[in-house]
């Protein structure tokens, strides 16, 4: 009964519009103790997971996407791949293809690929008429 009611309150908090990452924690918190799990071990994974150098790196990603698109770098970009392959038939959509590759290989995820490129080179394959 108790746990039922706890987990109202949890459900009633974020309806009001608490944080979501504090009703989670407060959930998962809940399910520890009421499985006899020792508290503590939240509180290490939390440190764990806080000390990842990746997590600094993270808002430093964000500047650097910012500070492209601002600078208007992307546009650019295509522009002197048009100079270089404009000549060539297809030559953007191979553009597309190998940075897509390249990028796909860095990253090793293929929907950060289309997440980060697609908003560059589909504009810009679209105005060459491309399908």
């Amino acid at each position: 009964m108790t746990a039922a009611i706890l987990f109202m309150a949890l459900f009633v908090l974020a309806i009001l519009g608490a944080p979501l990452f504090t009703v989670l924690l407060a959930v998962a918190m809940a399910g520890f103790y009421f499985r006899g799990i020792d508290l503590s071990a939240v509180a290490i994974e939390i440190y764990r997971i806080a000390d990842m150098p990746l997590l600094l790196a993270l808002p430093f990603f964000a500047f650097a996407g910012y500070v492209v698109s601002q600078s208007r770098t992307s546009e650019r970009l295509v522009r002197l791949t048009r100079v270089f392959l404009g000549w060539m038939p297809g030559g953007l959509a191979i553009v597309s293809l190998v940075t897509c590759a390249l990028f796909t290989a860095f990253t090793g995820a293929s929907g950060v690929t289309i997440v980060a490129l697609g908003a560059l080179l589909y504009p810009a394959l679209t105005r060459d008429g491309y399908g």
